[in-house]
């Protein structure tokens, strides 16, 4: 072979692995916590969907801990990623966060939790909490009629912008509700637990609420599935499950088993599968020369009932 065509070959299969080498993205996900369910799914969905688009990915779990978050993204930085996907512990740390990413020029998507719109972000995906919540106000005042409300709220954290966010909109759904069908409302909030997004915490507060309130609870709204189960556990334990009526967040099979044996009323969808592939969707769009996205990039809204549970779930899910 001619020395000079050989030459030609090699240098252009040294530029072509050069090439290959500069297109691989690397991602690192900044999990709050693998406490739970869901947050497992975040994180295994996460590498899963990155894996088929061939990215490499780095994962970490900050157990709870906003500090050791701040000390995730600090060490994934130094390792080189191109881009951060961020479950933002505290919506402030995530600020600080974020413009530690920024100034790395490592570009920042938030994943399921909110951050304030001063954060550098290219967007923010997540289920739409609020549409979610008025549309699951409103099933409860189907359920409910005209009859009173009596409420206890069980919450994930205090401070948290997503559960803010879920409460806010499920008062605003029964309220519009029952004054567009009987010209008046009549929901009461009895008392709010704080249940910190797991199953154990919704059973305690649960259990606290019982004795705080006792039989004025007709109705039980939560922020999240996990600690729905809780709660629904503390319920059967009192004998009161049959008492109440039970609304939720997020979409777990788990809360969908429980909707099918009546013991659930409703849960919103808050699909890790359909979050992580969105996010990895924004990644890829990113890198191809998008500038311009919307601050929130939602999922599509979804209210799981014993109407159309079948529809929606899977026993083979991760989540």
């Amino acid at each position: 072979m001619n020395k000079l065509l050989l030459c030609t070959i090699v240098v252009s299969a040294f530029s072509t692995g050069l090439a290959n080498a500069e297109d691989k993205i690397k991602i690192g996900f900044a999990n709050r916590t693998l406490n739970g369910a869901f947050f497992n799914g975040l994180d295994q969905y996460m590498q899963k969907h990155a894996k088929e688009k061939g990215y490499e990915i780095i994962t970490t779990d900050a157990r709870g801990d906003l500090n050791k978050q701040i000390s995730d993204v600090e060490d994934m930085l130094s390792q080189g990623i191109n881009y951060l996907v961020l479950n933002p512990q505290d919506p402030e740390a995530g600020i600080r966060i974020t413009n530690m990413a920024k100034n790395k020029g490592i570009p920042t998507i938030i994943l399921d939790s909110d951050i304030p719109l001063s954060a550098p972000v290219i967007t923010r995906v997540q289920a739409d909490n609020g549409k979610n919540n008025v549309l699951m106000g409103e099933y409860a005042v189907d359920l409910f009629g005209k009859n009173p409300m009596n409420c206890v709220f069980i919450s994930g954290n205090q401070g948290n912008l997503v559960g803010e966010a879920r409460r806010a909109n499920f008062v605003r759904g029964v309220m519009e509700a029952q004054l567009r069908k009987y010209n008046q409302t009549n929901l009461t909030v009895l008392s709010q637990g704080w249940g910190n997004w797991d199953q154990q915490g919704g059973l305690k507060a649960m259990e606290d609420l019982l004795v705080a309130q006792g039989d004025k609870i007709n109705c039980v709204y939560t922020e999240s599935d996990e600690m729905v189960l809780g709660a629904v556990l503390s319920l059967k334990a009192a004998n009161k499950l049959d008492n109440v009526k039970i609304f939720s967040n997020d979409g777990y099979k788990k809360a969908l088993e429980a909707i099918s044996r009546g013991e659930l009323q409703a849960t919103s969808s808050n699909n890790p599968d359909t979050l992580t592939s969105a996010v990895i969707d924004v990644i890829a769009k990113h890198k191809a020369g998008q500038t311009e996205f919307p601050d929130y990039s939602y999922i599509t809204p979804v209210v799981i009932n014993k109407d159309n549970v079948k529809k929606y779930y899977d026993e083979k899910a991760l989540y």
